[in-house]
């Protein structure tokens, strides 16, 4: 992750990358000595941590101390790398699939040539940036969720750009979201073994909006009008505190 911070955050998009013998350094010279060759995670110089016993330290994480030190995306990502480079995850917190993962998977795809595999991570730690991004956005909009009962318990509605995040919503409690977002799409979801079925909702959805292309799932625990993969012509004219006057259990008659 070090490489690809200097390559997108660093200046050091048109650096050659040379990959030399773990604790070596280039033609084995001082590390630091020449400032126009940087040695990452080897060598002994500033940017190797293997020089401490400190869990909070990675070559990432030192990297982004020094190039992006205010970046609070990419604070995220490294303290995830950090934590798994220095096996700070235990038992369930283990993710069943990691970033680690991935490299050791192209490693086998492309063995000897790390060239190969530093090529191909870049677009990988791209994408992962950009869903951090989001995810901090879906905090933020879920700190202004709205939380109501149901007939089957905890409702949270939450309207943001990206709709909403049923892993912060399930998380909290709730047993259904609901969500508006940037495009107008609409949808309530449930958890997948509980007790809720959305049909009568769908009924009560499709009276006061009838104009809008709702669709029920066969679940019976989604409910969506509209999705960036199943664009509706019909959107719903619903805001979302009366989609949720719909599914609240003391909702008022319309």
């Amino acid at each position: 992750m070090a490489i690809w911070i200097l390559i997108r955050l660093g200046g050091a998009a048109h650096a050659e990358l040379v990959f030399v013998a773990a604790g070596s350094t280039l033609a084995n010279r001082p590390p630091d000595n020449d400032p126009a060759i940087i040695h990452v995670d080897t060598g002994g110089g500033r940017f190797d941590h293997h020089q401490t016993a400190d869990g909070a330290l990675s070559a990432a994480e030192l990297v982004r101390r020094e190039f992006a030190p205010n970046d609070l995306i990419l604070m995220r990502m490294v303290n995830y790398v950090t934590r798994l480079d220095n096996a700070s995850y235990h038992g369930r917190d283990m993710p069943f699939f990691n970033i680690n993962d991935l490299i050791d998977g192209y490693n086998a795809l492309y063995p000897n040539r790390p060239h190969h595999v530093a090529q191909a991570m870049m677009p990988n730690f791209d994408a992962w940036y950009e869903h951090e991004q989001r995810q901090v956005r879906l905090e933020q909009a879920f700190a202004r969720r709205l939380e109501f009962n149901t007939r089957w318990g905890l409702g949270i509605a939450m309207q943001s750009d990206d709709g909403a995040s049923s892993r912060l919503a399930y998380n909290y409690g709730a047993i259904l979201f609901a969500y508006r977002d940037r495009n107008g799409y609409m949808g309530i979801a449930a958890q997948r073994r509980s007790p809720v079925d959305l049909q009568p909702v769908y009924v009560d959805v499709k009276r006061i909006d009838p104009h809008a292309d709702w669709y029920l799932h066969p679940g019976h625990r989604l409910l969506l009008c509209g999705t960036p993969k199943a664009p509706t012509r019909n959107r719903s004219r619903l805001s979302l505190p009366e989609l949720v006057d719909i599914i609240r259990l003391d909702k008022k008659k319309r």
